[in-house]
């Protein structure tokens, strides 16, 4: 046990990865990494209270499937670790969502660790991958055209839900550990094939590699290490202007792209695309690169469960559909609008301030009549907005700023209590409203913000 067990100790405290009062979902299916781990958690728990469960996925796709299962019953019942079992017909999984294989499987084995850690409080799911198993992860996605998100795909930690504490050794630590300590483990037959390119990285590539690099894992993890940081930043920026541009989950003005280092433009893409799809299944670079050509020409765009509008500067579904509302504000305040995401904010001041943008007024208290009413536009409302010598349509006045009809809801008409309009938001106010230069305060100051 003291071949590795002070070091994957030290690595766990190091990082939090787990913590007194945990459920570690243990992904166990018998082989010698996730072996390893059960035996280092195991001793693990003389130290740090937590609760272990096993989780096997059988996946029905080799013949000795259930042999497999019934070596990892008997392991945990000889080692009294709680075990839950689950399984799918990949095969038909793989064919109803045009996946390859080893994608289905990975897919399937990880809805499984995760519908057991949404029922059970306080759990992270640690799944047994190797310094080894991410080198040859790095030449798969190599080998596939990844960017970076792909060459980074395994932490050590993700958002400590799932952990991988044997990141830190190589297979060869891994295997003198169990011959050292006398541990047995499963072995799949099809680990020694050739049939996945894993395997044949596995058995072909990293030998020959470590005849030009001895320590090309560790050389790989330190790379990985390097890119996850650049890859983070990235998400980090993109995040932060979908926090700030993003309507209703899925409605994205062109703009939030204007100006982008094309790293940085990729990465909206993608998560725009996860946000609103769902997942990113089926995308891939060429679509990320659609997507972009799409924001610069305005055309639409066909993407894997996904039709996209690109128009008069802005990115929504198809079928985007913004609901009906109507807010009566009876004071100053905040005043939710759910329905397009954003929120009228109503606020005395004595000072007069030039409004900023058409997204904000300010009004004579003395013209407005309590409660005002916040509404869609409709067909037949018409104003004069200041510094305009005639009554504008409203539908006009959004159009004219820009918005596709399918978001005209997004500019909401404020009216006063007798109906007259104030202001469409967006728009300049109306010219009855406004601050007439010798006017003075008390001001009301209303603005519409995310």
């Amino acid at each position: 046990m003291k071949l590795l067990f002070p070091e994957f100790k030290r690595n766990i405290e190091r990082h939090g990865l787990v913590r007194p009062g945990d459920t570690i979902i243990l992904g166990f299916s018998g082989g010698k990494d996730s072996a390893t781990l059960a035996v280092l958690l195991q001793e693990l728990q003389k130290t740090l209270r937590f609760r272990l469960v096993a989780a096997y996925f059988n996946h029905r796709l080799r013949d000795d499937a259930r042999e497999e299962e019934k070596w990892v019953r008997d392991f945990c019942a000889a080692r009294r670790i709680e075990l839950e079992v689950g399984g799918r017909d990949v095969k038909r999984f793989r064919e109803e969502s045009n996946l390859n294989l080893e994608h289905a499987a990975s897919l399937s084995r990880y809805d499984f660790f995760h519908a057991l850690a949404s029922r059970i409080p306080n759990s992270r799911v640690a799944t047994a991958h190797s310094r080894s198993d991410l080198a040859e992860t790095f030449f798969i996605k190599l080998f596939r055209g990844s960017g970076l998100q792909g060459l980074s795909a395994i932490y050590s930690s993700k958002e400590k839900r799932i952990i991988r504490p044997l990141l830190i050794f190589s297979e060869a630590e891994i295997l003198a550990f169990l011959e050292r300590n006398g541990i047995e483990y499963y072995q799949d037959p099809t680990n020694l094939g050739h049939d996945f390119l894993r395997n044949r990285i596995r058995h072909g590539l990293l030998p020959e590699a470590r005849k030009i690099e001895p320590d090309i894992e560790e050389r790989i993890f330190k790379t990985v290490l390097l890119i996850q940081d650049e890859f983070d930043y990235f998400q980090g920026r993109a995040g932060e202007i979908m926090r700030k541009q993003l309507r209703l989950g899925s409605i994205l003005p062109a703009a939030a792209f204007r100006d982008l280092h094309p790293a940085l433009a990729r990465h909206l893409a993608r998560e725009y695309l996860r946000r609103v799809k769902g997942d990113l299944l089926g995308v891939g670079y060429e679509h990320i690169a659609d997507f972009l050509a799409s924001v610069q020409s305005g055309r639409g765009l066909s993407l894997p469960g996904l039709n996209l509008k690109f128009s008069k500067g802005w990115i929504f579904p198809e079928k985007v559909r913004i609901g009906d509302y109507r807010l009566e504000i009876n004071g100053t305040g905040k005043w939710p609008i759910p329905e397009i995401g954003r929120a009228l904010i109503v606020k005395k001041t004595a000072c007069f301030r030039k409004p900023g943008d058409n997204f904000e007024i300010l009004v004579p208290e003395e013209k407005l009549r309590f409660p005002l009413r916040l509404r869609p536009a409709r067909r037949a409302d018409k104003y004069r907005k200041i510094h305009s010598p005639y009554a504008q349509g409203v539908f006009e006045m959004i159009r004219s700023a820009g918005i596709p009809a399918p978001l005209r809801a997004l500019c909401p008409v404020l009216e006063n209590k007798d109906g007259r309009i104030i202001w469409v938001c967006g728009s300049p106010i109306a010219a009855f409203f406004a601050v007439a230069k010798t006017g003075r305060g008390p001001f009301v100051a209303i603005s519409l913000r995310s």
